[in-house]
C-alpha cells in the first residue's frame, strides 16, 4: 500500500527546510569572502583605469613640451655659446606657452630657461594664487638647470613645493630647458557613468618613500600599508595600489567597501528564527490538510469506487465536507451520479450514429478524386485518336463505378472487391500500357469471406499513388491466407509492390497513435484504413505496414474471423 500523502508532504517539506537552512548557513559563511573579492575586483578596475588616465594625461603634456622644443629648435640657435634669443622670438614663444596652457587643463606651469643667460619664459594656471605663482616661478628657475632630462624622456619626476605635490618633467635642448609642472590635485577619480550612487574616492601617491595626498581625506592615509603590493581591505576600505608607467611612483585608491555592514552577521539568526516559524506554520498546515483535505478526498475516492461498481444511489453528505470547496465537490459528485443513473439509450444511439457517419465520411473520401481522375483521363484520350482504347476504358470505368456507387452495404466479399480492383487496374493499364501488372495468390476459400467495403481497394490505390512510375513497370501482388497468432484468428490479405516503399516518416505517421486521425494528408488511404478498422473491430493492430527487403511496400490486412457483435457495423 502506498504511504500517506500527508506523510510524504511532511517529509518533503522538512527536507526542503533542512536543505534551505544548510544552504543559507553556507551562504552566510562564504558571503563576506565572496563580496570582498567582488568589491576588490570592481575597485581594482576603477584604479587601473584611473592610473592609465594619469599616464595618458602626462603623455599629452609631454607632447606639448616636445612641440615647444621643436619651435625653439626651428627658430633659434641652441648650441652652447650661441647668441641670446631675440625679442621677437621671446614674444613668439610666450604665445606658444600660453596656447599650451589653454590647450591642456592638466598643466599647472610651463617654462623655458636659457642655462647661459637670464632668459626665463614662464606661464601658469590661472587657478593658482599669487603666492603659489611666485613660489613655483622662483623654484623652477633654479631647480630645472640641474634637473633636466633628454628630449625623449617620458618619465615624470615627483617633487614637493611648499607642501604641494607635483609631477615634474624638463627636457634639455642644447642650452635651453623646456619643462612643465602638473599638480597632483588635478588627478582625482571620476565616478563611472554606470554608477547610480556617487562614491567618494581618496587617492594618494607614493614617491621616494613618501606618501602624499592627491585628492580626498588626508586622515585616511594611515590605512595604507606601503609594503603590500596587492589590493586589500582595511577598516571597511578597499586599498588598491597601482604602479605608474610614466612616473617613478605608485598611486593608491581608497574607497568604502559598501555592503560589509555588521547587520549581515545577524542574517543567520534571522534565518533560524524564520525557519523555526516556518516549521510551526507547516505543522499547522499539515494538521489542517489532514482534517480538511485528506479526509474529504478519502470520502470522494470511496464514493467513486462505489459508483464504478454500479451503486448509483450512493450519495455524499455535503454537511460533512468540512469546507466550502469540498462541499461544492460533494454536490458535483451527487449530481454526476444522478446524471449517470438517468443516462438514456438515446445518448448511446447518438454515439453509434456518430461512428456510422465517420465511417461513411472516410469511405466518401475515396470516391471523388477517383471519379474526377477517370473523367479527366477520358477527356485527354479523345486527343489520341484511339477510339477503341476509349471504349475499353469507359467499359472498365462503368464496371468500377457500378461497384463504387451501387454498393449499399458496409460489407462485401473478397471476390467482389477483387473484381472492382481488376476494373480499376484495367483502367490504369489502358492509360499506361505495359506499365502495370497485378498478380493474385489467394486461397480460393477466402474469395467468399467478408471484408469491410473498399478496404482492400484502398491498399491498391495507395500503391498506384506512391509506387507507380512511367519509367519502370509496376508489379502489384495480392495474396490471401488463413492465419492465426496470439490474440488473433482469421485470415489476412497481403498487398505488395515494387515501388520505393515507405519513408521512415511515413511509417511513423501511420503506425503511431496519432495516425488514428483519419485526415492525415500523407498516405491518406492507409490512415483511413487504420481508422476504419479501429471503428469496426475496436482494434488498432489489424493494419501492419513495412518495407520489403528487396524494395517496395509490404502491407498486411488482418480480418478477424469472429463475427463483430457491434450492431453499428453488422451485416
Amino acid at each position: 500500500m502506498e504511504k500517506s500523502l500527508i506523510r510524504k508532504m511532511l517529509i518533503l517539506i522538512s527536507g526542503i527546510l533542512i536543505s534551505s537552512l544548510l544552504f543559507f548557513i553556507v551562504i552566510s559563511a562564504t558571503y563576506d569572502s565572496f563580496y570582498r573579492q567582488t568589491v576588490i575586483k570592481d575597485k581594482s578596475q576603477i584604479a587601473s583605469n584611473w592610473t592609465s588616465s594619469i599616464d595618458n594625461r602626462l603623455d599629452s603634456i609631454y607632447e606639448h613640451l616636445y612641440d615647444v622644443a621643436s619651435v625653439i629648435y626651428r627658430k633659434n640657435e641652441i648650441r652652447s655659446g650661441s647668441p641670446e634669443m631675440d625679442y621677437v622670438n621671446r614674444n613668439s614663444l610666450l604665445d606658444v606657452l600660453e596656447s599650451k596652457m589653454m590647450a591642456s587643463s592638466d598643466i599647472t606651469a610651463i617654462f623655458i630657461v636659457d642655462s647661459e643667460s637670464d632668459l626665463f619664459l614662464y606661464n601658469n594656471s590661472g587657478a593658482l594664487s599669487i603666492v603659489e605663482k611666485n613660489n613655483l616661478k622662483y623654484f623652477v628657475k633654479d631647480y630645472c638647470i640641474n634637473n633636466c632630462f633628454s628630449l625623449r624622456n617620458r618619465i615624470w619626476k615627483n617633487i614637493e613645493i611648499n607642501d604641494a605635490g607635483y609631477y615634474y618633467n624638463a627636457l634639455k635642448l642644447g642650452k635651453y630647458v623646456v619643462g612643465a609642472l602638473s599638480r597632483y590635485s588635478l588627478y582625482s577619480v571620476e565616478n563611472p557613468s554606470s554608477s547610480s550612487i556617487p562614491i567618494e574616492y581618496n587617492t594618494y601617491i607614493l614617491a621616494e618613500d613618501k606618501l602624499s595626498l592627491i585628492h580626498g581625506d588626508p586622515s585616511l592615509i594611515k590605512n595604507i600599508d606601503t609594503n603590500k603590493e596587492e589590493a586589500y581591505l582595511n577598516n571597511g576600505l578597499v586599498v588598491i595600489p597601482t604602479r605608474q608607467k610614466n612616473a617613478d611612483a605608485s598611486v593608491y585608491l581608497l574607497a568604502k567597501a559598501d555592503g560589509t555592514s555588521p547587520l549581515w552577521s545577524l542574517a543567520p539568526i534571522f534565518l533560524i528564527i524564520d525557519s523555526a516559524a516556518t516549521v510551526i506554520l507547516t505543522a499547522i498546515l499539515i494538521y489542517n490538510t489532514r482534517k480538511r483535505v485528506s479526509a474529504p478526498i478519502t470520502e470522494l475516492i470511496d464514493a467513486n469506487s462505489k459508483l464504478a461498481q454500479g451503486d448509483f444511489d450512493y450519495k455524499l453528505d455535503e454537511k460533512k465536507a468540512g469546507s466550502y470547496e469540498f462541499e461544492g465537490l460533494y454536490s458535483s459528485f451527487n449530481e454526476m451520479s444522478d446524471k449517470i443513473k438517468n443516462l438514456t439509450i438515446e445518448q448511446y444511439d447518438a454515439k453509434i450514429k456518430q461512428q456510422q457517419n465517420q465511417l461513411k465520411m472516410l469511405r466518401a473520401q475515396v470516391k471523388p478524386h477517383t471519379f474526377l481522375n477517370a473523367i479527366n483521363t477520358i477527356n485527354n484520350m479523345t486527343y489520341t485518336g484511339k477510339p477503341e482504347d476509349i471504349r475499353r476504358y469507359i467499359a472498365a470505368f462503368a464496371s468500377f463505378t457500378r461497384y463504387m456507387l451501387y454498393k449499399s452495404k458496409d460489407w462485401t466479399i473478397v471476390e467482389d472487391e477483387i473484381k472492382s480492383i481488376n476494373s480499376y487496374v484495367q483502367m490504369q493499364q489502358i492509360r499506361f500500357p505495359e506499365s502495370i501488372e497485378i498478380i493474385y495468390d489467394i486461397d480460393p476459400d477466402i474469395y467468399s469471406e467478408q471484408i469491410p467495403y473498399l478496404i482492400l481497394f484502398s491498399l491498391v490505390q495507395n500503391s498506384f499513388k506512391h509506387a507507380m512510375t512511367l519509367t519502370d513497370k509496376t508489379y502489384i501482388t495480392i495474396s490471401g491466407e488463413y492465419y492465426s497468432e496470439e490474440g488473433f484468428d482469421g485470415f489476412r490479405l497481403i498487398e505488395e509492390d515494387n515501388g520505393p516503399g515507405f519513408s521512415k516518416e511515413a511509417l511513423k505517421i501511420i503506425e503511431t497513435a496519432e495516425a488514428d486521425d483519419p485526415y492525415t494528408k500523407e498516405h491518406l488511404g492507409l490512415t483511413n484504413v487504420r481508422y476504419s478498422l479501429n471503428l469496426i473491430y475496436k482494434r488498432d493492430d489489424l493494419l501492419r505496414i513495412s518495407n520489403r527487403e528487396e524494395g517496395g511496400a509490404h502491407i498486411e490486412l488482418l480480418i478477424p474471423s469472429k463475427e463483430v457483435e457491434d450492431e453499428t457495423f453488422s451485416m
